[in-house]
């Protein structure tokens, strides 16, 4: 993170132990795998209950220095894999004091400060409200959150310790008689899209809910709801 002048941006995203373990932890266990898979197969090939030992067999009759290679580069290239694709789908958030920049899964978004009403961490959760109470930007954030609180601050956005519209949250259930009827339709159809893990789904149903007055956050599996907020 670097905030040395109110006109410099700030960082926020993987910690650095995080990106050592990624770029580093991950690929060295992926190639000491690699270094053990031909002895572990040797004797997993000899169990005779085992089932699927063809592939095991062949690769433990290619021993030698060249298979060894293979097998380190090939578990060393994975874990290298592996480390970009998790730093690829996590958040980054570049922030002025004029303006906040979120990156995830190649998906940009740029919000202008005075649009922001209130920032606040739910549990890892970063969340942006404007001066309706709708969600600017809702979206799991892996910074610490002290170095998250202390950079809003620095850089003049409303940080505040918690949800301030927590207490009007209600749990979501089906035909709830209190939402109209195309509100619930649009829930019906985001809680199967939740259930699925279906990300870009579940946020374009929670856009579609918010243009029709109501706030949709989540817990788990569960949907919970309340009316947007006027000021």
């Amino acid at each position: 993170m670097s905030s040395e002048a109110r006109e410099e941006t700030t960082v926020l995203g993987l910690p650095v132990g995080d990106r050592v373990v990624l770029f580093a932890g991950i690929p060295v266990l992926g190639a000491l795998i690699g270094l053990c898979l031909p002895w572990v197969a040797e004797r997993a090939a000899g169990v005779r209950w085992l089932p699927g030992r063809g592939p095991l067999r062949v690769i433990a009759s290619h021993e030698g220095p060249w298979t060894t290679a293979g097998l380190c580069g090939a578990g060393l290239l994975v874990g290298l894999c592996f480390g970009a694709y998790a730093a690829h789908v996590s958040l980054r958030v570049t922030l002025t004091d004029a303006m906040l920049r979120s990156v995830r899964a190649g998906r940009e978004r740029c919000i202008a400060r005075p649009e922001v009403d209130a920032v606040f961490l739910d549990g890892k959760q970063l969340v942006l409200l404007d001066r309706e109470s709708r969600q600017l930007l809702s979206d799991r954030i892996e910074a610490p959150p002290k170095e998250v609180a202390r950079a809003f601050t620095a850089h003049g956005y409303p940080w505040v310790k918690g949800d301030p519209y927590a207490g009007l949250y209600r749990r979501w259930v089906p035909e709830t008689p209190d939402l109209p009827p195309a509100v619930n339709a649009l829930l019906k159809a985001r809680q199967v899209a939740l259930e699925k893990k279906a990300e870009e789904e579940t946020a374009e149903l929670r856009a579609e809910v918010e243009r029709l007055g109501y706030v949709v956050r989540d817990r788990s599996a569960r949907q919970y709801w309340r009316p947007l907020v006027r000021s």
